[in-house]
């Protein structure tokens, strides 16, 4: 009592209680949460118990304080959209996509705002499933490259891949497996992304040692690149690109923004070709190789680095950025064939009508597996099935459109990282448990490159159940239908762009996306009101049949 009195004589916003083993005994942080409530009833109070029951109590403190660190903040915000949204007249429940791909509702996001702060990359990824199981396309790599940031993740069968935890507040945000003591760590599930500070806005300099650097700074949307015109001062990627020919300086959100392409021709010779003692276009063509050499980091972390071969995969390129490094990408990696969905620029926000309302619901039980007594196994499978069955039907969703999906995550004991495995319906015997420990071991192999033998020991960490909402209304059809957006004016037929020493100035044809539905041949730029395309020598460009645009080699 004497310790929340004090925290209340210091006017804090917020309380996160966590201590060790309340994910199997929650009784001594439930008190404490009896007096936090009676001693400063307006305080924002989360308790670790209640928000992440599961081991590992530093990713449990973590989680749980960053939850109560924004919560108070996304409270406020989401009771006056709410209150906005309810006094315009509109009457449709209003949902928020999670870091996981899936909706929750406004309540829950405002008391666990963990599961909405890598929303907005989330969605565009849940875009990308929807979009290849629409095209037929098993294996994907989703890339969104917009202003400040590139993310990549991968898509398998037409599923996400999705990570355990991952890590906030270094800057930018890291993918699970790409680098980890960066940042704060959250243990919710989330769309495994890899990310890095490389895009459009992202900052050209050069290093004390001579060398182009890009990124992470980015000089934003305002006051933005130098060629906006609006009082920027640093070389960024776009400057590089309008001075290549690859952005029409007079076409950019259809004509809305003119581009000054004097002033970003000046800013690249003053401040990167004169300390690199080359030409201008020699200079702006090594940033957007150094951008495109970040990016590709990003591919391999979601791929070679997990033991996928990205010649496997088709890349799937949006964003306002995105699909005019793309094909320099694939080229690079081997990957052969692209993908640019219809609307690039906005692609991220389709991700949302494709979305289910989705909840995770997860037990630590820490057993050998082999020592594991399946009917212990089935009671808490059972218990979390209830659980997920119960937040469903509160979201107003029948027994019929409910979906559960069973999984567990383990690892080989006196490792600290688990793989999770999805668990077949059915009650678990020790058949169905002898069936994990195969799965576990396929996946460990096909992660990491290698698998135990036999003896080797495998723990069972946690068992997790996915509860999902069917909705009544069927989903859109088709992607390119809902998002085909009228062609711009094309004022001139081409345009000189620059691809390199070996090939230096080229002309490109520039055509509208509809005028894809014949084949083009690379040197080409295809203008969109919300992206550019680049197809270089060597590329064909295509329409298909859904309205995507096809690169391939």
């Amino acid at each position: 009592e004497r310790a929340v009195r004090f925290l209340v004589d210091e006017s804090i916003e917020a309380i996160a209680v966590c201590l060790l083993h309340s994910y199997l005994n929650p009784a001594h942080e439930l008190r404490v949460k009896e007096i936090v409530s009676r001693l400063a009833p307006d305080v924002t109070l989360c308790v670790s118990a209640q928000v992440l029951p599961v081991i590992n109590e530093y990713e449990r403190s973590s989680t749980t304080v960053i939850n109560g660190y924004v919560r108070p903040i996304v409270e406020r915000y989401l009771n006056r959209l709410a209150g906005e949204v309810k006094r315009i007249g509109i009457d449709a429940p209003l949902l928020l996509m999670q870091s996981n791909g899936g909706l929750t509702t406004a309540n829950a996001a405002a008391v666990t705002p963990m599961h909405i702060i890598e929303s907005g990359p989330a969605a565009g990824v849940v875009g990308v499933q929807a979009l290849t199981r629409l095209v037929g396309i098993d294996k994907a790599i989703s890339f969104d490259m917009g202003g400040t940031t590139a993310k990549a993740s991968l898509i398998e069968n037409g599923e996400l891949t999705r990570a355990t935890e991952y890590q906030v507040g270094a800057g930018i945000v890291l993918g699970s497996r790409l680098l980890s003591g960066a940042g704060y760590t959250l243990k919710v599930p989330a769309i495994d992304l890899a990310e890095v500070g490389a895009g459009g806005g992202s900052i050209l300099w050069i290093d004390a040692g001579g060398a182009l650097q890009i990124g992470p700074h980015s000089a934003g949307a305002v006051p933005g690149p130098v060629c906006y015109d609006q009082g920027g001062t640093e070389p960024t990627v776009t400057d590089a690109n309008v001075v290549l020919g690859y952005i029409n300086p007079a076409q950019l959100v259809g004509g809305a923004l003119k581009l000054n392409a004097a002033k970003a021709r000046t800013v690249i010779a003053d401040r990167i070709a004169r300390s690199l003692g080359m030409s201008v276009e020699e200079a702006a063509y090594g940033a957007h190789l150094i951008a495109a050499s970040n990016m590709i980091r990003a591919l391999k972390a979601v791929s070679s680095e997990r033991g996928r071969d990205p010649r496997d995969y088709a890349l799937v390129a949006f964003g306002g950025n995105g699909p005019v490094f793309a094909a320099g990408m694939a080229e690079a990696m081997h990957i052969p064939q692209v993908l640019i969905p219809p609307s690039a620029g906005v692609f991220s926000s389709f991700g949302l009508l494709y979305a289910e309302v989705e909840y995770y619901f997860t037990r630590t039980r820490k057993r050998l597996l082999r020592a594991l007594d399946p009917a212990e196994a089935q009671d808490i499978i059972d218990g979390l099935e209830a659980e997920a069955r119960a937040r469903l039907s509160e979201d107003g969703f029948a027994p019929g459109r409910i979906e559960l999906r069973r999984s567990a995550s383990l690892h080989y004991q006196g490792q600290s990282f688990e793989l999770r495995v999805p668990l077949a319906a059915g009650p678990l015997d020790q058949a169905a448990l002898a069936a994990i420990e195969e799965a576990f071991g396929v996946e460990h192999e096909r992660t990491y490159g290698h698998r135990a033998g036999v003896e080797e020991p495998v723990e069972l960490v946690s068992l997790e159940v996915i509860g999902r909402g069917i909705p009544d209304m069927p989903r859109a059809a088709s992607v390119a239908a809902a998002s085909l957006a009228p062609d711009i004016a094309i004022a001139e037929p081409a345009r000189r762009a620059y691809f390199g020493p070996a090939q230096g100035w080229l002309e490109a044809c520039i055509v509208n996306r509809s005028a894809l539905k014949a084949p083009h041949a690379g040197p080409c730029i295809v203008e969109e009101y919300d992206a550019t395309c680049l197809v270089p020598p060597g590329w064909n460009a295509r329409l298909d049949a859904h309205g995507n645009i096809v690169l391939s080699r």
